[in-house]
């Protein structure tokens, strides 16, 4: 995702829960690196492996992220033990962040 975008949801995501924190209703949001699907292989095309190749270097835990690495994120912010998170954009990316 570009920046102006992840930007965009950031804001979006703490806008929404200013506005419907008064209702009890929580909103966050999650940023994963580029996740391994048949949708990523399609849009590197050919350039696949290099492409991930290139991701997971800029990772502290280096492996290409699927779809349930982000479950455990997921499901931990629509349990009861996330009551008071709000507003918050939480990163899966391996450490992709801190580069």
């Amino acid at each position: 995702m570009e920046p102006t975008s992840k930007a965009a949801v950031i804001g979006l995501t703490r806008g929404l829960a200013r506005e419907l924190g008064r209702d009890n209703i929580r909103v966050n949001a999650v940023a994963p690196s580029a996740v391994l699907t048949e949708g990523t292989r399609e849009f590197f095309a050919q350039k696949t492996d290099k492409a991930l190749d290139a991701i997971r270097e800029g990772q502290a835990i280096a492996r290409n992220l699927t779809p349930s690495d982000l479950l455990g994120a997921v499901h931990w912010l629509i349990s009861d033990s996330s009551q008071l998170v709000t507003g918050q954009t939480i990163a899966v990316d391996g450490g992709t962040v801190m580069h």
